[in-house]
């Protein structure tokens, strides 16, 4: 019985081994079956994706549209104030002073004539004197002379000798020497009323005193410095140019467009007073001798006519201020006037062409300004780059838009 048992449970084991056997290599095969079958069945029933060609999208890049125009350049420069006429104040003659004018002190006004210091005049007054004196005189023995050059051609005639009377017998050396002193007593007597006249010392032209030096009280000596004085009738400025500046101004009428040409050379000056921003126009008359040997600049002068003359909402253009100047150039026709942003590598703009594809251009800049340049070598209606390009390839494609603040155009 026991043996029976053994042998069932044997036969048993051996159905499990051969059951564990067939399921280690049919099991993987039915999963991998399964799974071929899901994704079959998976794949043909989604639906079909469609096909998307990716969009080449292109860089925008903002421009003007060139127009070719006519430009007048200015020309900036700055300069001081100073007057046309600047002098020291010296007496011709010596003494002591009596008086000095209200006028007469810093900064004090006055007009061409004005006394402005009065010294000492007696001892003058007493030469003046003598000098009349010795013309009395000197008349006096003229007279005399005179009459004995007639009695004396009186007698000759009476003798009847025939022959002419020699200058000697008529006195005619005498009277020459009597007409030199009286000559002689006349200029003296000038020369002391000159003197008189000088002992007021009057102002030479309309203007203002820089410094004072004298006073009432004070003896002063031929060529004694009394005042700086300076002219208030034209202020001049002096503008120094370099020689491209030179060659953007007009200078013919300087040089052979005569007086009239002058007044078309007019210079607009700006400078701060009290303040406020003032203006005033002045002249372009001429340049300076020579170039400055260390800078190598020619300086222009302006003039400004009764700078202290001062209109309504003015100011008066003040000896010593400094000024911004604007001298107009000349014009010039077809250019193109563009944003200073258009420029690259000095000579060079970006364009788009018909196909709105990129393309360089080189230009000739004649004149150019922190914001714009003026150049030519462009066309007509040719569409120029002003957006920043990091990197440039030419024949790139791009879409072009007009930038909102260029109106279609280059500014005229």
């Amino acid at each position: 019985m026991t043996k029976i048992f053994e042998n069932n449970k044997k036969r048993n084991m051996m159905k499990r081994n051969q059951v564990k056997k067939y399921l280690g290599w049919a099991l993987p095969v039915l999963v991998l079956a399964a799974g071929i079958i899901v994704s079959s069945i998976i794949r043909n029933s989604r639906p079909e994706a469609a096909i998307v060609v990716p969009e080449k999208k292109l860089a925008t890049i903002r421009g003007i549209i060139a127009r070719k125009t006519s430009f007048q350049p200015v020309i900036h420069a700055q300069g001081t104030v100073k007057a046309k006429q600047q002098i020291d104040l010296v007496p011709e003659v010596a003494g002591k002073i009596i008086w000095v004018a209200s006028s007469f002190a810093d900064g004090g006004m006055f007009k061409a004539g004005d006394a402005l210091i009065r010294i000492d005049p007696r001892n003058y007054q007493f030469a003046v004197a003598r000098a009349r004196a010795s013309v009395a005189d000197a008349e006096n023995s003229l007279a005399l002379e005179q009459a004995e050059a007639g009695l004396a051609r009186s007698e000759w005639e009476e003798l009847g000798t025939g022959k002419k009377a020699s200058s000697l017998v008529l006195r005619e050396p005498q009277m020459a020497k009597a007409r030199a002193k009286l000559s002689s007593a006349r200029a003296d007597l000038d020369r002391a009323l000159l003197d008189l006249e000088r002992t007021t010392v009057k102002a030479p032209f309309n203007g203002r005193v820089e410094k004072k030096n004298v006073d009432i009280g004070q003896y002063v000596t031929l060529g004694t410095n009394l005042a700086q004085l300076y002219s208030t009738d034209i202020a001049e400025i002096s503008l120094p140019l370099t020689e491209r500046e030179l060659g953007e101004v007009d200078m013919s009428p300087l040089y052979g467009g005569g007086a009239s040409g002058m007044e078309d050379l007019k210079v607009f000056l700006h400078a701060n007073v009290g303040g406020k921003r003032r203006n005033w126009i002045g002249t372009l008359v001429r340049t300076a001798g020579s170039v400055d040997i260390n800078s190598r600049v020619l300086s222009v002068i302006v003039e400004v006519r009764n700078p202290y003359q001062v209109t309504p909402g003015g100011a008066p253009l003040l000896n010593g201020l400094f000024v911004e100047a604007e001298i107009p150039g000349k014009k010039i026709d077809d250019v193109f006037l563009l944003p200073r942003s258009a420029l690259r590598n000095q000579d060079e703009v970006v364009i788009v062409d018909k196909n709105d594809e990129l393309r360089t251009r080189k230009v000739e800049v004649v004149h150019s300004t922190p914001d714009e340049i003026v150049v030519r070598g462009l066309k007509e209606g040719e569409r120029v780059n002003i957006s920043p390009l990091e990197v440039l390839v030419v024949g790139t494609k791009v879409k072009w838009q007009l930038d909102s603040g260029a109106d279609g155009e280059s500014k005229p």
